[in-house]
C-alpha cells in the first residue's frame, strides 16, 4: 500500500467525491487501487493507512484517541 500515512478520507486523493472540500458526513467510493476490489464506500470522516493527500492538502497530524475505561 501507500507509505503508511494515516488520514481522513475526505482529504485523500482516492475519495471519489465531487467537491473540493467534502464534508465528514459525505459518503463516496474509495478508489485506492489495492482496495478497489472491495468496493468500499467510506465517509469523509473514515480513515486508513493507505491515505494520500489530495493535491494542495497537507498530511494532518493524528493523535490516538484516549483509551476508554
Amino acid at each position: 500500500m501507500a507509505d503508511e500515512s494515516w488520514g481522513n478520507c475526505k482529504n485523500c486523493r482516492f475519495f471519489a467525491g465531487n467537491s473540493d472540500e467534502p464534508s465528514e458526513d459525505a459518503t463516496q467510493s474509495c478508489n485506492q487501487p489495492e482496495l478497489q476490489q472491495f468496493a468500499l464506500v467510506v465517509s469523509g470522516n473514515s480513515g486508513c493507512n493507505a491515505y494520500e493527500a489530495r493535491t494542495g492538502e497537507t498530511v494532518p497530524s493524528y493523535e490516538e484517541p484516549a483509551p476508554m475505561h
